[in-house]
């Protein structure tokens, strides 16, 4: 037969309860700016649900965050006076990751990934090292032929180029 042991809670232990929520707030916080970065991601499927979520935080993430981030500064320095050490342990992490997660809203590593390709270079179809399963964005302009490796083009989304000695921009 089981049996029971008593809890104290301790003043101690209640000090520490108000840290460690606005920790895990802040944890929160950083994931609802992030998650737009995690559904938008190159190479994967997007299911339209979770872009419409990921489209809706990205409208308003930068507002939120801003608001969230600066709610949880504020308490966490209310409660850095009554604090002790422990506490004071997660208050630190928890102001930097609210700014860190109000931060990133203004950053978009997408932009910095993806750059237009400029006067790209060509091989002859034999000699390209494509494998007959590559899908390609194929276009064609007064008899002359070009095709644009999606595999390539996921990293760029962007080609600048002449075609048939028009200008033209393919994009992905």
């Amino acid at each position: 037969m089981a049996t029971a042991v008593p809890v104290r809670i301790t003043n101690r232990t209640l000090k520490l309860v108000p840290a460690l929520c606005l920790f895990l707030a802040s944890l929160a916080i950083l994931v609802f700016a992030l998650y737009p970065m995690y559904v938008i991601r190159p190479f994967r499927e997007q299911r339209p649900a979770a872009l419409e979520r990921a489209l809706w935080v990205l409208l308003h993430d930068k507002a939120l965050s801003f608001i969230a981030a600066s709610l949880v500064t504020a308490l966490a320095l209310l409660l850095w006076r009554r604090a002790g050490w422990i506490a004071k342990l997660l208050l630190v992490p928890a102001i930097g990751l609210a700014v860190l997660a109000a931060t990133s809203t203004w950053i978009n590593p997408f932009e910095h990934m993806f750059h237009p390709l400029g006067e790209p270079t060509y091989l002859a179809a034999d000699k390209a090292a494509i494998d007959a399963n590559d899908m390609v964005i194929a276009v064609t302009l007064g008899g002359e032929s070009r095709a644009y490796p999606i595999r390539e083009m996921g990293y760029h989304h962007v080609v600048n180029d002449r075609l048939h000695g028009l200008p033209i921009v393919v994009t992905y």
